[in-house]
C-alpha cells in the first residue's frame, strides 16, 4: 500500500502542473483580438480562366490542395496538381505525356529560388493557411 501512495501523490501534483500551462494560456489568445486574423485569412484561390493563362508558361495563381494548373506545353511542362498546402510548403505532382512524373515536394518561398520542370520556372511567393500563391514563368 505504500507504493499506492506514492502513485497517488505525483497524480495530485499532475493537475497542478497542468493547471500552470491554462492559466498562461489567456496571454497567447490575446493576439485573436487584435487585428491580426485578418492577416491570415486565406487567399482566395484563382479561377480557372485565371489558372488557364498559365497555359503560355507565365501566369500568377492562388492554389488550393487538389488545383490543377495547366500544361505550359511550349515549356515542356505540366499540367500540374496541387497535392498539399500546408505549413510546411506546396507539394505539385506532374505527368507527362510520357507518363514520367515529376513531383515537387515542400515548395517554399524562402527555398532560396524557384524550382524548374524542365523550361519552367515555378516559384511559391506566399503561403497563408492551406492556400499559396504560385508564379510560373519560362526559365531565362
Amino acid at each position: 500500500s505504500g507504493s499506492g501512495d506514492d502513485t497517488g501523490a505525483p497524480a495530485s501534483a499532475a493537475p497542478s502542473r497542468s493547471a500552470e500551462p491554462s492559466s498562461a494560456s489567456p496571454t497567447p489568445t490575446k493576439p485573436s483580438s487584435s487585428p491580426s486574423p485578418t492577416a491570415v485569412k486565406p487567399l482566395k484561390p484563382s479561377t480557372p480562366a485565371e489558372l488557364r493563362a498559365c497555359a503560355d508558361g507565365s501566369c500568377t495563381v492562388v492554389v488550393t490542395k487538389g488545383t490543377e494548373i495547366p500544361g505550359a506545353a511550349a515549356l515542356r511542362a505540366g499540367p500540374f496538381t496541387v497535392s498539399d498546402v500546408g505549413p510546411e510548403g506546396v507539394d505539385l505532382s506532374s505527368v507527362d505525356a510520357s507518363g514520367f512524373t515529376s513531383n515537387l515536394l515542400g515548395q517554399r518561398p524562402d527555398q532560396g529560388g524557384p524550382s524548374t520542370v524542365n523550361e519552367l520556372s515555378i516559384a511559391v511567393l506566399t503561403i497563408v493557411g492551406d492556400t499559396a500563391k504560385l508564379r510560373l514563368f519560362p526559365v531565362k
